[in-house]
């Protein structure tokens, strides 16, 4: 080996140590960075040709072993940075769906007496003592004291559905501008990190701030990220491709505000709606699955609640007489004028005041038969069945909640673990780093030492050719 090789050797190998110095002592300071990944540098032997004066035997051209920086790399695991992501669309849309039924679980809640348990039940017993008092004017004021307690709760619970609704429009249009800047800002990045990449200089924070935004965006979208060397990530939603490279397909919210039509997400002017399946999708999953189907079926049994209350209710009523001695009218009504069906947010106490409630039987020729109160006890048991009703919309409702929460659990569970496996993968550990940073502090004062003894054994020959 010639001195000149002690020379390359050494100061390849102090350029090569100098790098995994820089790469540690980065990794240290952004050790709690956000989104920070690892940086690493392999190294790799390399030839060194050395000629000269002081070759080795006089020999020419004799090649040995160097040093140098093999690869400079950002580490990550695409697959679990994937699976991550999966996990926390399905904790967000799961959370998201719990928060906004929890919400109506309170309004529909079967241990107050506000409740439309109560309200049916407090109906029930109202004509039951009716039943067993009906000449009494202090039992039927409290008829109808219960029937438009009744009414107002129905009227309540609707309101509290529409107003859901409205809010879970306005967040999910919130949600889509917010998800349309991510998608801006993945472009964006893409463009920065290939120019970069083409100028020999790659951006790895720019990488690192793709990465977090993509998880950001996870949060939103069920969003799948592929890596193109040429074009930066591809991103894809429900199959659509949303990014590729700098180009963005931003995401639309059709027919909110609309109750003809059914709210939608659509994908740029493609005409594609987001179709978030039976669970997970995100935010904007859950609360595309809300606005379809979840809300409008609870709005549906309420309803349908409340004209089987009306229907029946009117049925046994327009049966029987009342103190002025006509025949029942309708109890209730709807002030809509609908004939479709009674609404949840439309019915009314119909009768003007307590004498017109119908609550003895006829005797068949058109007279009332005063101690016959069967009208008013089958009304007081056809309330008291529909409870029921009641009882069972706000146990299926609650039912939700809790799949809603457990789901939650799960995922956010799946995500702490690939979360963790994804640290030991790509994240800093700073005792291990400090542990290399001792290691390559002395590598480096060792490749300093060869050069120290090559310039020791240079200044040796030099002295003995004078």
């Amino acid at each position: 080996m010639s001195v000149n090789s002690l020379f390359d050797i050494g100061s390849t190998s102090l350029r090569a140590v100098g790098e995994k110095i820089d790469a540690t002592s980065q990794n240290i300071a952004n050790a709690e960075s956000e989104g920070y990944r690892r940086r690493r540098v392999s190294l790799s032997s390399r030839s060194v040709a050395a000629t000269g004066l002081y070759a080795s035997n006089g020999a020419q051209d004799v090649t040995s072993s160097g040093v140098g920086v093999k690869q400079f790399e950002r580490v990550r695991d695409g697959m679990l940075v994937a699976a991550r992501n999966d996990a926390q669309s399905g904790e967000s849309a799961a959370r998201e769906e719990g928060r906004v039924l929890g919400v109506l679980e309170g309004g529909l809640a079967t241990d107050t007496d506000a409740s439309l348990s109560a309200s049916l039940q407090g109906l029930a017993d109202g004509f039951s003592n009716l039943a067993n008092n009906p000449e009494s004017q202090g039992v039927r004021e409290s008829v109808l004291g219960r029937a438009r307690q009744l009414t107002d709760t129905f009227g309540r619970l609707d309101q509290r559905l529409g107003e859901l609704t409205t809010n879970t429009e306005n967040a999910l249009a919130g949600n889509v501008e917010k998800a349309n800047g991510l998608l801006d800002k993945v472009a964006s990045l893409n463009e920065q990190i290939e120019n970069a990449r083409a100028g020999g200089s790659p951006d790895y924070a720019a990488e690192d701030q793709r990465d977090q935004t993509v998880k950001e965006l996870s949060k939103l979208l069920p969003v799948e990220a592929q890596e193109n060397r040429s074009d930066g990530y591809t991103l894809t939603v429900d199959g659509m491709t949303v990014v590729q490279g700098d180009n963005v397909t931003n995401l639309s919210p059709e027919n909110l505000n609309n109750p003809d039509k059914t709210p939608t997400v659509e994908f740029g002017e493609t005409g594609v709606a987001f179709e978030p399946g039976d669970e997970g999708g995100g935010e904007i999953g859950a609360q595309t699955r809300l606005l379809n189907d979840t809300l409008p079926g609870v709005q549906e049994d309420l309803d349908t609640l409340a004209d089987d209350v009306v229907q029946k209710v009117n049925g046994e009523h327009t049966a029987g007489y009342d103190q002025n001695g006509g025949t029942g009218e309708n109890f209730f009504v709807d002030k809509s004028g609908t004939t479709a069906g009674n609404t949840a947010g439309n019915i009314e106490l119909n009768v003007d005041g307590p004498k017109d409630i119908a609550a003895v039987a006829g005797d068949g020729s058109g007279n009332p038969l005063p101690g016959d109160t069967t009208p008013a006890q089958n009304i007081a048991d056809v309330a008291s069945d529909l409870t029921t009703g009641a009882t069972d919309l706000a146990a299926g409702v609650g039912t939700q909640v809790q799949e809603a929460a457990a789901k939650e659990e799960a995922q956010a569970a799946v995500g702490e673990r690939v979360q963790a496996q994804i640290e030991d993968v790509s994240g800093v550990s700073v005792d291990q780093q400090l542990s290399s940073l001792i290691e390559q502090q002395q590598q480096f004062a060792a490749s300093a030492q060869v050069l120290t003894t090559a310039r020791e054994v240079s200044s040796t020959l030099l002295s003995i050719a004078r």
